[in-house]
């Protein structure tokens, strides 16, 4: 990755921000991170946009993962985002999965981190890739439908 990611990051705890941002550096992620720690200010950053990459804390005083996911899949529907907790089950993954999110990473497994990025960021990579591939076989099918009404129109003449 050339250049630094964009991260938008909500954790409340300084000292978890510093573990993750180092967990990233470690892993060879380059990133300029803007870090919030309450709905607000989260809010607020994903209106002004700009970002890569979502990494959000699972439980936060009167906000929660789940809920962030929900306002950036509304305002950026293809914006990864990552959940990192502290503790999670098998149900938390599966219901943050279904909510929305990229993947999820524990707090005590940071290792994780810059390897659930890399693919996060392939994959919007590989989804933008496919969606301008759609759109120029779409045009071609377009053109060849005008080719051949432009044929049948010059044969009527």
């Amino acid at each position: 990755m050339n250049s630094p990611l964009q991260i938008l990051h909500l954790e409340d705890d300084p000292a978890d921000a510093a573990l993750i941002q180092s967990a990233l550096e470690a892993g060879g992620i380059t990133s300029a991170t803007t870090r919030v720690q309450n709905q607000a200010a989260f809010v607020a950053a994903l209106e002004r946009g700009g970002f890569d990459l979502v990494l959000s804390d699972y439980t936060l005083p009167a906000f929660d993962g789940l809920s962030a996911i929900a306002l950036v899949r509304a305002r950026w529907p293809d914006l990864p985002v990552i959940l990192v907790s502290g503790t999670v089950g098998e149900d938390f993954a599966i219901e943050s999965l279904k909510s929305g999110a990229t993947d999820y990473v524990l707090k005590s497994r940071l290792t994780r981190l810059a390897p659930a990025v890399r693919r996060a960021m392939r994959e919007v990579a590989e989804r933008v890739e496919r969606k301008r591939l759609e759109a120029q076989f779409i045009e071609a099918q377009k053109m060849e439908v005008i080719g051949q009404l432009a044929a049948g129109v010059a044969h009527d003449f």
